[in-house]
């Protein structure tokens, strides 16, 4: 049987649709090709197929309800390179995210700060609640040890307390609890990883070469080799933390977020979507800290 695939337009191989649909294509990750450091999100949209990326705004074909998840993505999910990734922030993964804020965050002059034990200890145990339900309804990626935590402070506090190399990073939270975490958080250690994150922010908002890694500083005649000071063990991006952080005298974060590894099909995100209306993902609602959930793509 002949028949004819109408999804996109009958001109395609043309200038004009192939402007049109480079044109799409960026507006669907402009977020991600924004906080893409290291072009690791524009190489993939030049050189590899987008799955289905037409139906999201035209054609006639129905988007998948369910995920093929291949073992390349289950890989890189598991081994943690997923942490930092193109593919933890694009909108096309279409991740759930949660977003924290102290509840002084908006005040002028703001005492509170996510770093502060309690804070952190509160995110644990919220995150550790999302992931049992996301892991009921199975709707993250799951390894040896189940879903993978996922990408914050917590996670970052984690191995900064481990202070070596780790090469499984789902096995962390077996290895520190969230009690372990507030009790170790002491006032040296939060002090020694603010330094630290100081690093790692300044780098990446001021100083992050064009490959996110090294590269050289011009100065009028001079060349300076540099390379990313940041000493935290897993890729550092700066939505950890918010704009008003690499300024702040006191060294508050007031807000950051949590990445989890979710999967992305059409029934995965309505049961997210009810989830979180019917507040099966823990918020933290309580007098020091507050969240709330989307994903990446927010739809």
């Amino acid at each position: 049987k002949v028949a004819i695939d109408n999804a996109g337009w009958w001109s395609r191989g043309t200038l004009i649709s192939n402007r049109a649909s480079q044109e799409i294509l960026v507006s669907q990750n402009r977020e991600a090709l924004f906080l893409d450091q290291t072009g690791e999100v524009w190489d993939e949209l030049e050189t590899d197929i987008q799955p289905n990326w037409q139906t999201q705004t035209v054609g006639n074909r129905e988007k998948s309800s369910e995920e093929d998840v291949d073992d390349e993505a289950i890989s890189k999910i598991c081994s943690g390179k997923w942490y930092g990734s193109g593919d933890m922030i694009s909108s096309r993964q279409k991740n759930l995210v949660a977003a924290w804020k102290t509840d002084d965050a908006e005040s002028k002059v703001p005492e509170r700060s996510v770093l502060d034990p309690d804070a952190l200890y509160d995110i644990c145990i919220a995150e550790q609640n999302t992931l049992a339900a996301l892991s009921a309804d199975d709707l993250c990626y799951k390894c040896d040890e189940g879903c993978i935590s996922p990408y914050s402070l917590v996670l970052m506090a984690r191995l900064f307390l481990i202070d070596e190399d780790f090469a499984d990073v789902s096995t962390l939270p077996q290895l520190i609890s969230c009690d372990d975490l507030r009790s170790l958080w002491t006032s040296s250690v939060q002090e020694q990883f603010t330094s630290a994150l100081d690093i790692c922010v300044n780098w990446s908002v001021k100083l992050a070469t064009s490959d996110g890694f090294n590269g050289t500083i011009t100065i009028q005649d001079t060349t300076i080799s540099v390379s990313n000071p940041c000493p935290l063990p897993i890729k550092f991006r700066p939505t950890l933390v918010d704009d008003a952080y690499p300024t702040s005298a006191e060294n508050l974060v007031r807000y950051t977020t949590s990445y989890f590894a979710t999967k992305k099909g059409n029934n995965d995100l309505e049961a997210m979507y009810e989830n979180s209306e019917n507040n099966k993902y823990d918020r933290s609602d309580n007098d020091m800290l507050a969240g709330v959930y989307d994903t990446t793509d927010e739809d």
